[in-house]
């Protein structure tokens, strides 16, 4: 039997080069609830080893969602920050995905 692991993979509308994804696991790389520059850094490095996704980790949908200063917040000011991430990893032929934290409460509605 041969392995299919190294095949792409359609995942909806997305083609992944492979069928290996990096998980979340939260990198703790934010700063100011934004992405950074070791953030990008950190992700390109797995696309450019191979990885068909990679996955942006803990990233809270409103403010009482955060549990730590370097988490990123959704919000609008951090999409050209997170786009660039994407762009590049992209450019290293993979997929990028970002793990969310949805707590709801008033704050969050």
């Amino acid at each position: 039997m041969s392995s299919t692991l190294f095949t792409p993979y359609k995942l909806g509308p997305v083609t992944l080069r492979n069928r290996t994804i990096r998980s979340a696991a939260f990198e703790s790389m934010g700063k100011d609830f934004g992405p950074t520059r070791q953030l990008k850094d950190y992700h390109v490095a797995v696309a450019r080893g191979g990885v068909g996704m990679t996955t942006l980790a803990y990233a809270a949908v409103c403010r009482s969602g955060l549990s730590f200063n370097k988490q990123l917040w959704l919000r609008p000011e951090i999409v050209p920050g997170l786009r660039e991430i994407t762009d590049a990893v992209h450019r290293e032929g993979a997929a990028a995905a970002l793990d969310k934290v949805i707590i709801y409460d008033n704050f969050c509605q």
